[in-house]
């Protein structure tokens, strides 16, 4: 009887221990589960910098330049450009010019006022420039449209040959009066408008600039103000003034 009850207590005392132990997580150990690390991300190279894009031809608007700037340009063309350099204030600059210049002679005319005897073409490409502003169309308004800007085309060309560095500019033609442009359909706004959008184009197609002087000189109708006109075409002094403000806020950012 003795025997069987301290059986019975061992059995107890067992079931006690056992139940001590679950309680307090005994037991045969668990296997810790290896997780691998996350791997810091790899910083992305930062790129060079580059010269930014141009969204097109047209010359930005920005803060005036001083006349230095255009101490490296030549302002090309014909007897408007004769014009801007009598009336137009601008104090540094080459002036390579002539009345009746177009797209066809400039390779044979002496430009007026250098005593050059060589054409206003080859007194351009004889001098590095590093712009060269080109202002020519008016004395072409006869030409059809297309014809007159392959001619432009091929003289843009002949030009960078020469001077593969510089950075060249297409001006538009200037507006007419209503009065001139009534006269007919030759020098009429309509057709003025109709080679700006040629010249614009050329620009985009040969990788120049384009300055538009519509926006400078025409006035709320469109026009060119009979009063800033000589004779519809041509400008008074006083415009030759508001052209080249407009080139010293309108110009190839360096």
């Amino acid at each position: 009887m003795r025997d069987k009850m301290k059986r019975s207590c061992a059995l107890c005392l067992l079931l006690a221990l056992t139940l001590l132990l679950c309680a307090c997580g005994g037991g045969a150990p668990t296997e810790t589960q290896y997780t691998e690390p996350t791997p810091e991300p790899t910083p992305e190279a930062t790129p060079e910098p580059t010269e930014p894009p141009r969204l097109g031809p047209d010359l930005p608007a920005l803060y005036p330049v001083e006349d230095s700037y255009f101490e490296d340009a030549a302002f090309f063309g014909n007897s408007l450009v004769v014009g801007l350099k009598l009336y137009g204030g601008l104090e540094a600059g080459d002036f390579i010019a002539g009345t009746s210049a177009n797209v066809v002679n400039v390779g044979q005319m002496a430009p007026e006022g250098t005593g050059e005897s060589r054409s206003m073409l080859d007194a351009l490409c004889a001098k590095p420039y590093g712009k060269i502003y080109l202002h020519l169309g008016i004395n072409e308004i006869g030409f059809d449209t297309d014809y007159f800007a392959q001619l432009y085309g091929q003289l843009v060309d002949r030009i960078r040959e020469s001077q593969p560095d510089a950075a060249i500019v297409i001006t538009s033609l200037t507006p007419v009066t209503a009065a001139k442009s009534a006269q007919g359909e030759t020098f009429s706004q309509t057709r003025v408008l109709r080679y700006n959008e040629a010249l614009h184009k050329l620009a985009e197609d040969k990788d120049c600039y384009y300055l538009d002087l519509i926006p400078a000189l025409a006035g709320p109708d469109g026009f060119l103000p009979g009063s800033a006109s000589t004779d519809g075409v041509h400008l008074t002094p006083e415009m030759y003034q508001v052209w080249a403000d407009w080139m010293r806020t309108h110009y190839v950012p360096v």
